[in-house]
């Protein structure tokens, strides 16, 4: 049985509606922190300086200063002084490597070692326990390096 014109046109306008209603619907999940996301730095104890592999950030002064060689500074140190982080009862399966990160905390004396598991969201505390990166505050966790010298 041969379609008209008229009900192609149709069923092409009902499958593009139904595809911006999912689409919405996905949106709408993902870029909403869950309700048990906690902010890692606050105003009391807020973020000094980070360090990954060569590369780092430092507050100088109320104002941020990356290593040389990274090009996206700006995103880099927000998503940083923005994360969110939802504790986990248990360790979480993993297959990426681990990134040490080291950050220094205003008013708190030594630096703290964490480990980044980028692929899958997940950080790990100085103290062994587990913490879930909702998915929308991970893109610039890791900063973009200028390869050319």
């Amino acid at each position: 049985m041969a379609l008209s014109r008229k009900k192609w046109n149709t069923i092409i306008i009902l499958a593009s509606a139904m595809m911006i209603a999912v689409l919405t619907f996905i949106d709408s999940k993902t870029t909403q922190l869950p309700a048990e996301a906690m902010p890692l730095f606050d105003s009391e104890l807020p973020l000094k300086q980070l360090q990954i592999n060569t590369q780092s950030f430092v507050n100088n002064q109320g104002l941020w200063q990356c290593s040389d060689d990274v090009l996206n500074c700006k995103q880099w140190v927000a998503a940083w002084e923005n994360i969110a982080i939802s504790a986990l009862k248990t360790e979480p399966d993993h297959t990426s490597s681990a990134i040490k990160i080291i950050l220094s905390i205003e008013n708190i004396d030594q630096a703290q070692v964490w480990l980044l598991f980028a692929e899958e969201g997940l950080l790990q505390s100085p103290s062994f326990n587990w913490y879930q990166i909702p998915p929308s505050l991970r893109t610039d966790l890791l900063p973009i390096v200028n390869v050319q010298p």
